[in-house]
């Protein structure tokens, strides 16, 4: 038989969740504030993150939550706190997790103005049965159950009309969704962007090679800029396949800090345009002007192209084929002639700038950060001042720590990408000593 328990809230963990001590034994709690009271049903696992029963002493920090599915969706885990304790909660953990490289030059956070609809980006999967298809996002602590999602309230309202045109496609041509316990089925999953500037919109339905899809069909209904269908077998639960067919456009437009960008669909762009563009006309004013600028993780060109005219010549470094194709056309679009993109790993293509001179050095990695050579490597090159930003400040604060061997830190600047949840986007400059 199950038991209940009364526990204590201590902290929230990096991951935004409630972290309460049974004996020995760690347990992590979502939805839930420091000093609450909540009962819970001891779970034989402590790695998954589990549900309150009640809470019995509420925070006065919460707030109605104005989604119909939050408690179920793993989606947004913030939407209980008050926004102004979020900020507070995010500037702590900026805080304690630079606390040994810098105690001084950390800003307050920049708040966001519009805490809902700000996503231009969502990746839902499918789930439920032929007779109940269900588009949404995973229920907490589950990878194989979706809650079934007519809105989502961080996602540009645009995206709503989508899911429920996409689900009554997919119902009345008898699709089945994909299986994540058996791995058989067709439907995986169904990412959206929507431009804040532009009314362009993509669909991308991404299925496994088990069956075929009625996209002209699809695409008739929707309406839309772009509709794709992609196909992969891949065990992974990572919303990317390979093209099979596109109607209409291959891409979508965005616009930012006066420059037009094109984004395609497997092709890196912040979730947040209204935030970012803050965050790049920020790091352009700090970073002054120069001869050359080097740009690292460099995407569809946006901060290359957005500093360009400050440099004599900008270089954009960039793994991915497609984002680098992006970016080229992105520059003729813009008309800017400075930029040069160069597709390769990162720690491989800055070999060949070590002994070029490099006034300003700007970062905008992946979560997983940076790897070592890259940080030996821009040692190496020395650039007169470095710009980082980062969505995962965990493993920006390892980044810096290396760095402060030859940098000092001028500032750290937290800006909140991601109302609602607990994620945080965070902006450090660093100069040579």
């Amino acid at each position: 038989m199950s038991k209940t328990k009364l526990v204590e809230i201590e902290r929230l963990n990096d991951k935004g969740f409630g972290v309460a001590r049974v004996g020995k034994k760690e347990l992590k709690i979502a939805y839930v504030l420091p000093g609450e009271k909540v009962k819970i049903i001891l779970p034989n696992k402590t790695k998954k993150p589990i549900r309150p029963l009640s809470v019995v002493d509420k925070s006065d920090r919460r707030t109605r939550p104005l989604c119909p599915y939050f408690g179920m969706c793993g989606g947004c885990l913030w939407q209980h706190i008050e926004y102004s304790y979020q900020l507070e909660l995010k500037q702590q953990r900026i805080e304690e997790l630079f606390s040994d490289v810098s105690k001084r030059n950390i800003e307050y956070i920049i708040g966001a103005d519009k805490r809902w609809r700000y996503r231009n980006k969502m990746e839902f999967s499918f789930g439920g049965s032929n007779d109940s298809i269900h588009i949404g996002l995973k229920m907490i602590g589950r990878f194989d159950k979706v809650i079934d999602l007519e809105t989502c309230l961080i996602q540009n309202d645009k995206g709503d009309k989508i899911i429920r045109v996409v689900r009554d496609f997919v119902y009345d041509e008898k699709l089945e969704p994909y299986n994540n316990v058996k791995h058989i089925g067709f439907l995986r999953f169904l990412v959206i962007r929507m431009s804040i500037n532009y009314d362009d919109v993509m669909a991308n339905l991404v299925t496994t090679t088990s069956g075929k899809l009625n996209i002209e069909s699809l695409a008739s209904k929707l309406k839309i800029t772009s509709v794709i269908w992609s196909t992969t077998d891949s065990l992974a639960d990572v919303a990317i396949g390979e093209i099979k067919s596109v109607i209409g456009k291959n891409y979508i437009r965005e616009r930012l800090c006066g420059y037009t960008f094109r984004i395609y669909p497997y092709s890196f762009f912040q979730t947040n345009p209204i935030q970012a563009e803050r965050a790049f006309k920020l790091m352009k004013d700090i970073a002054g002007a120069g001869e050359v600028a080097l740009d690292l993780y460099s995407g569809v060109g946006t901060i290359s192209l957005i500093v360009s005219e400050d440099f004599k010549k900008v270089i954009g470094i960039e793994i991915n084929k497609e984002a680098v194709t992006a970016a080229k056309v992105n520059a003729i679009t813009n008309e800017v002639r400075n930029a040069e993109f160069i597709e390769g790993a990162v720690e491989d293509m800055l070999d060949k700038r070590v002994g070029e001179k490099v006034d300003v050095l700007f970062i905008d990695p992946p979560r997983v950060g940076m790897h070592n050579r890259v940080l030996s490597k821009i040692i190496s090159i020395a650039p007169k001042r470095i710009i980082y930003l980062s969505c995962n400040p965990k493993t920006q604060a390892k980044d810096v720590k290396y760095l402060t061997k030859n940098y000092k830190i001028d500032l750290i600047q937290p800006i909140d990408f991601f109302p609602q949840t607990p994620h945080i986007e965070n902006l450090v400059v660093m100069s040579k000593k």
